[in-house]
């Protein structure tokens, strides 16, 4: 089966680096001697939580936009108000079908602030943790990128795929800056 496919996975790698910040946060938030970081952590606890049940839920979102392609591809195309009405069709579930990655590569960027946040505040003894958090938020991202980048030729709005590659872009960038942020924070403590 296609699908789940790529994009479902990088949106689990965005849940599963989620889920490891919220760890941090409540290790922290229950370490003694941490106490004056509690509000923080539970703050970012909070934060992390929420992310990840929003990558998780993009999982499915990603699999239903893939097989609405599939669907759209499917309809008739023997008359030429068929033909219209399925190119019309195909071009809807395909900005669908792109849509889902960008913002599952856009999401990514606030569980890397997160990531950097966990690694610099958090239980010092957690500090692997938050970094494969960081790591996992850049699997998702490039894997999110990936797949908007084989979606993105596949519109025929060039207005619409215009903005979904420069949005792209930006968070690429962005994402990757953030990972290696934490990524260089990890490391420092681990020296």
């Amino acid at each position: 089966s296609p699908a789940p496919g790529g994009g479902s996975v990088a949106a689990l790698c965005g849940a599963l680096s989620a889920s490891l910040v919220a760890m941090v946060a409540a290790l922290t938030w229950s370490k003694t001697g941490m106490e004056a970081g509690r509000s923080g952590m539970k703050a970012l606890g909070t934060d992390a939580q929420g992310l990840k049940d929003w990558f998780l839920a993009a999982v499915d979102r990603d699999t239903e936009a893939f097989n609405a392609v599939l669907v759209a591809m499917r309809l008739p195309k023997k008359t030429p108000e068929e033909v219209a009405s399925r190119a019309g069709a195909v071009e809807c579930a395909n900005q669908g079908a792109a849509k889902v990655p960008l913002d599952v590569l856009e999401a990514t960027i606030r569980v890397l602030e997160l990531s950097l946040r966990a690694v610099k505040e958090g239980n010092p003894n957690s500090v692997s943790d938050a970094g494969v958090a960081g790591a996992a938020a850049l699997a998702a991202a490039e894997g999110a990128a990936l797949n908007g980048r084989i979606n993105a030729p596949s519109l025929t709005d060039r207005a619409v795929a215009d903005e979904y590659i420069a949005r792209q872009t930006g968070a690429l960038a962005r994402a990757r800056d953030l990972a290696e942020q934490v990524r260089a924070a990890v490391d420092q403590i681990l020296e």
